[in-house]
């Protein structure tokens, strides 16, 4: 059987953000699509709880809503951000960092792009990714 994953994909182009491989406070997050390609395992230490309850706070919400919203892995190899228009475009705003410290040191910084009806599907998906 399978492991649960969390995808979710854009509406503006062919990126998605993939969430695998949980086990305890550690996961596998993949941004790929539209001219990016990059992945690395995130040990979230004792918050991956919080990235869940960022995708459970805006799949609550009921209408558009102002700022900035985010969650970041405390080693900083991860963040996540999210904007939303008036009329109801949200944009998440994906970091991922690898080699931290080293002579190659890398980080990818791109944006996706979905429909605010869809924050409550993504928040179902989240908590059957992080909660079992």
């Amino acid at each position: 059987m399978d492991s649960p994953s969390l995808s979710i994909r854009s509406t503006a182009s062919k990126r998605e953000l993939v969430f695998s491989q949980r086990q305890d406070e550690r996961f596998h997050v993949e941004l790929k699509g539209f001219e990016v390609s990059a992945s690395t395992d995130v040990w979230a230490y004792t918050d991956a709880a919080g990235l869940n309850n960022l995708f459970q706070e805006l799949g609550s919400l009921d209408k558009p809503w102002q700022g900035d919203r985010s969650w970041g892995a405390i080693e900083g190899d991860f963040s996540l951000s999210a904007t939303c228009t008036s009329l109801g475009s949200v944009t998440f705003r994906v970091k991922i960092r690898g080699a931290q410290g080293a002579p190659e040191e890398w980080e990818v910084s791109a944006g996706l792009v979905i429909e605010f009806g869809q924050l409550e599907q993504i928040a179902r998906s989240s908590n059957a990714f992080f909660c079992t």
